[in-house]
């Protein structure tokens, strides 16, 4: 789905007019162009992917109201730790935080795996603010 994504992103208008429209939507009138119409096709496409994220998740929690709690703290590590606004830094720094919270849990103990995690978090932002694949 993140390679498809991605991919309508990059390669076609709509998915073009959708990043532009993030960054100034004045301009994209001057093409001529719907801000409107380009911000509904977005917010479609970002519950599309919530709703195919939720079907996964219920697959290994139980479904309860507070579900998200345990996992903004994880989301947000990984959206500033693979830049903002980059989709392959996204993969990167999933897979990354999540082999070294496994790891910690293995050689620390499950209670220090997200100190650890967030400490990585941490470090990396110390060496490259913008996070892995971010824009400087």
């Amino acid at each position: 789905m993140l390679v498809a994504l991605e991919l309508f992103l990059k390669k076609t208008f709509i998915g073009r007019a959708i990043v532009a429209v993030a960054q100034d939507p004045f301009a994209l009138r001057l093409v001529a162009v719907s801000p409107v119409r380009i911000k509904r096709i977005a917010f479609g496409i970002a519950s599309a992917s919530a709703a195919l994220a939720g079907a996964f998740i219920i697959v290994i929690e139980p479904l309860q109201p507070a579900i998200g709690r345990e996992f903004i703290g994880r989301v947000f590590a990984i959206c500033v730790f693979g830049g903002l606004g980059s989709l392959p830094g996204t993969i990167v720094a999933a897979v990354s935080l999540g082999l070294v919270e496994n790891l910690s849990t293995i050689f620390v103990g499950a209670s220090w795996s997200p100190a650890v995690a967030f400490g990585v978090l941490l470090a990396t932002l110390a060496w490259r603010p913008s996070g892995l694949f971010g824009r400087s």
